[in-house]
């Protein structure tokens, strides 16, 4: 199975024509028959677990809420700030599989922003 992390911001989407010679981003990960599991998190203003392991685990997706201003995640668990882990705006959605899906993963926000989380196996 690929492995791959894909990232969609939501600045600029509508920036780019959409054609057959220029279809929209498609990332292929070989996740058929993954179940999804759905959470929200709420940011706390320190860093704090976001999932922990799993080595069952294929897929994580973390989707930040429109109305958030900036937050951030790490993908290794460590401590995760603004300026130290995987940006997120209102309105980004980040996708991670296969072995690396698997690691506990931490977050930073504002207090009281949400993250949705949908992990899967």
């Amino acid at each position: 199975m690929a492995q791959d992390i894909a990232y969609q911001s939501s600045t600029g989407r509508g920036n780019v024509p959409v054609s057959e010679a220029r279809p929209l981003p498609v990332v292929l990960t070989g996740l058929t028959g993954a179940s999804l599991t759905r959470s929200t998190v709420t940011m706390t203003g320190a860093s704090a677990p976001l999932v922990a392991a799993d080595a069952a685990r294929r897929v994580v997706i973390v989707c930040s809420a429109r109305g958030n201003g900036d937050a951030a995640f790490d993908p290794t668990g460590g401590t995760c700030a603004l300026d130290a882990g995987i940006p997120l705006s209102g309105g980004d959605t980040v996708q991670i599989t296969g072995k690396e899906a698997q690691s506990a993963m931490t977050q930073f926000g504002t207090n009281g922003q949400t993250l949705t989380v949908f992990v899967g196996s």
